[in-house]
C-alpha cells in the first residue's frame, strides 16, 4: 500500500489512467477542485500484490473542523476519509480476492491508527458496480438507484426513452429551444441560473459552488468538462455542466431560469448532450439519482432510459473504534437528543 498526495499529480494521474475503467472522478484535478471547495486534502490510496492493482480517492478531513465539534477538539488529533463528491470506490485491475482485500485493510488500518484517521465513508461508482470488490474492506449498504443513458448509438438513446420525454423534446424544439456546447470558461450565465435553481430548491450551502471552483475546472480539467446551454432567441435559459472521459460522461451540475421550465428545455438539453456523447464514442451518460429514492428528480431522470437503473451503494469502515465512540459521546453530551444509532454512515457527523 502507498499514498499519493495531490502534489504528486503526474504520478497520481498516470496511476489512475493505467486502469481500464478509470473515470474523471479519480483524476487529481477533480479532487483538487473539491479541496478548493473546502472538502479536505486529496489522497490517492494505492495497493498492489501479485494478483491485483487497486486505487481509490479519499478526501482527508480534520474532525475538529466539523461544526458539530466546534471548540470541542484540538486540530490535528482526529481525521476521517470521504470519497469526493460524486462517485468513487476502487478501480481494480486483476483479482481483488478476499485474501488481497484483507491484506490491504490490515495495512490501511495500521496507517490510519498511526495518523489518527478514525473512519472512512465511501460513495461507490454505480457504473463500475465496485462495491462488490470491497466486501472485506467496508460495511456496504444499498442507498438508492441512479440512471444512465446508453449512448452507444443514437437509436438506443431514442428507443430507450419514455414516450413522455420524446413529446417534451418535440415541445422544446417547436418552442425554438436550441442546444449549444460551450467551453467551461463560458460560465457566467450558467452560474446565475445555477444559483437561482439552488435558491428555489432551498439547497444546502455546500451546493453553492464558487467562481474559483469553476475557474479551476476551466484551467485544470479543460479537456474533461463542458457546459451545454439551452438557448431561446440567443439567450441562455438553462444549462448543465458535464464531466467526461473517452468512455463515460456524467451530468454534474444544472440550472434553469424558472420561467422557462414549462418549455421542457432541460429534457432537450440532456437529449442533445447524449447525442454529442455518442458522436465522441462515449458509451454511457450517467445522470445520477434523486435527492431521495423515487423522488421527482429521479422520476425526471428515469424517463431517459426505462431500463437504465443502476444501484448506488455507500460504505463505512471504522479504523479506531475507541475514538469513534469518543466522538459519539461528545455529540451526545452536547445534545442529549442526539442518537448514536442515527442513519448517517459516519454517525458522529449526523
Amino acid at each position: 500500500m502507498k499514498c499519493l498526495t495531490y502534489k504528486q499529480k503526474a504520478e497520481w494521474n498516470d496511476c489512475v489512467k493505467s486502469f481500464p475503467d478509470w473515470d474523471v472522478y479519480y483524476l487529481c484535478e477533480y479532487a483538487e477542485s473539491l479541496m478548493l471547495h473546502g472538502d479536505g486534502e486529496p489522497i490517492l490510496l494505492c495497493y498492489e500484490d501479485a494478483h491485483v492493482r487497486m486505487c481509490y480517492v479519499v478526501m482527508k478531513n480534520d474532525v475538529a473542523s466539523c461544526p458539530h465539534f466546534e471548540n470541542q477538539l484540538p486540530y490535528g488529533l482526529y481525521f476521517d476519509f470521504e470519497t469526493p463528491y460524486g462517485y468513487g470506490g476502487p478501480l481494480i485491475d486483476g483479482d481483488f480476492s478476499s485474501h488481497s482485500q484483507r491484506q490491504f485493510i490490515v495495512q490501511l488500518q495500521a496507517f490510519c491508527e498511526q495518523t489518527g484517521v478514525v473512519s472512512q465513508f465511501i460513495r461507490f461508482n454505480p457504473l463500475l458496480d465496485n462495491q462488490a470488490h470491497f466486501t472485506e474492506v467496508s460495511d456496504n449498504v444499498y442507498l438508492k438507484d441512479t440512471v444512465y443513458i446508453d449512448t452507444s448509438s443514437e437509436r438506443n438513446i431514442s428507443a430507450n426513452m419514455d414516450s413522455t420525454n420524446r413529446n417534451k423534446i418535440r415541445k422544446a424544439q417547436n418552442a425554438g429551444i436550441q442546444i449549444i456546447k460551450a467551453p467551461i470558461g463560458d460560465d457566467s450565465a450558467f452560474l446565475e441560473m445555477y444559483r437561482e435553481t439552488m435558491q428555489q430548491r432551498h439547497a444546502d450551502h455546500y451546493y453553492y459552488f464558487s467562481e474559483p471552483y469553476f475557474e479551476f475546472l476551466q484551467t485544470a480539467l479543460e479537456d474533461n468538462v463542458a457546459i451545454f446551454y439551452a438557448m431561446l432567441d440567443s439567450k441562455p435559459v438553462g444549462g448543465a455542466v458535464f464531466l467526461y472521459t473517452g468512455k463515460t460522461m456524467h451530468y454534474h451540475l444544472a440550472g434553469m431560469h424558472a420561467a422557462y421550465r414549462p418549455l421542457a428545455a432541460a429534457t432537450l438539453l440532456i437529449y442533445e448532450a447524449a447525442i454529442w456523447a455518442n458522436h465522441q464514442g462515449i458509451s454511457r451518460l450517467h445522470l445520477g439519482g434523486g435527492l431521495k429514492a423515487e423522488d421527482d428528480l429521479f422520476t425526471f431522470k428515469k424517463q431517459f432510459n426505462r431500463a437504465g437503473r443502476l444501484p448506488f451503494y455507500i460504505g463505512r469502515t471504522i479504523f479506531i473504534p475507541s475514538a469513534y465512540d469518543y466522538l459519539l459521546g461528545i455529540r451526545q453530551q452536547l445534545r442529549p437528543d442526539f442518537s448514536r444509532d442515527n442513519d448517517f454512515m459516519i454517525q458522529y457527523r449526523g
